[in-house]
Parts: C-alpha cells; sequence; structure tokens
C-alpha cells in the first residue's frame, strides 16, 4: 500500500502532528513542495486553519492533485479556529478525491494561546488516527 503524508506548516505546529503521523506508519513526511506519486492509496493532509481559511499554497496543492490519490485524510491545527476539515474536503471532493470521514484537529500554539501545542497526548492521538485510517 502506498501511503504518503504531505504537510504546510509556518509555525510547526503541523508539522509536529504530520511528523507523528508518518512515524507510526513507518514514512517520513513531506512538505506540500514536494509532490505526491502516482497511484497514491492514501495521502494524509495537514494544514492550519486561519481567519481567512487554509493557505493559498494548500489551495493550490489539492487543486493539483488528481484521481491517482485514491482516499485522502485530513488533519488540521489552529489556535481558535475549529477544523480545516469542511474547507479542505470541499475542495478535493471537488476533484473527484475520495476524503475520510474521520478527521484529526489539535490545538496549536499562536503567540501566548495554547502554550506547548501540540503536546504529547496530542501527538498520541494523531498516531492513533493514522492506525485507524490504514486499518
Amino acid at each position: 500500500m502506498n501511503i504518503e503524508v504531505r504537510y504546510l506548516s509556518k509555525s510547526g505546529n503541523t508539522k509536529k502532528v504530520a511528523d507523528a503521523i508518518a512515524s507510526e506508519l513507518g514514512i517520513v513526511a513531506q512538505p506540500i513542495t514536494r509532490g505526491v506519486s502516482k497511484n497514491t492509496d492514501i495521502l494524509f493532509i495537514g494544514g492550519a486553519l486561519y481567519w481567512a481559511g487554509i493557505d493559498s499554497d494548500l489551495k493550490k496543492f489539492i487543486m493539483n492533485l488528481d484521481s491517482s490519490v485514491k482516499k485522502v485524510a485530513v488533519f488540521s491545527t489552529a489556535s481558535i479556529a475549529k477544523s480545516a476539515y469542511p474547507e479542505m474536503k470541499k475542495l478535493l471532493e471537488s476533484r473527484g478525491i475520495n476524503v475520510c470521514s474521520d478527521e484529526f484537529h489539535c490545538r496549536g500554539e499562536f503567540m501566548k494561546l495554547h502554550k506547548n501545542r501540540p503536546n504529547q497526548e496530542d501527538l498520541i492521538l494523531a498516531k492513533k488516527f493514522a492506525r485507524d485510517i490504514v486499518k
């Protein structure tokens, strides 16, 4: 099974989650600047949710995906907003890509908010998320 992890992380919060997911799966997480292999069975995509939505570079990455990606699992971080899942799911489905109904989201540290997040507990839950998706 071909599984890949891609992420966009400006502050390092989403990278921590991406690395935890990838570690659990025995692979290496890569930034979205690295393309996705053809015939990817499961692609984990992570990003943060900002006030204006997901980052424009992440949107471009998603809009360049095609049906050679069979299924996507979404993970995200945010300091205040809830989840990037609805926006990412809508974009992915517009590309004809199957999106897992489960997602992973946790708080991310921003200035003085949510200090040291994602924390160890968050990363343990991210690893569980990865295992559950791959089952």
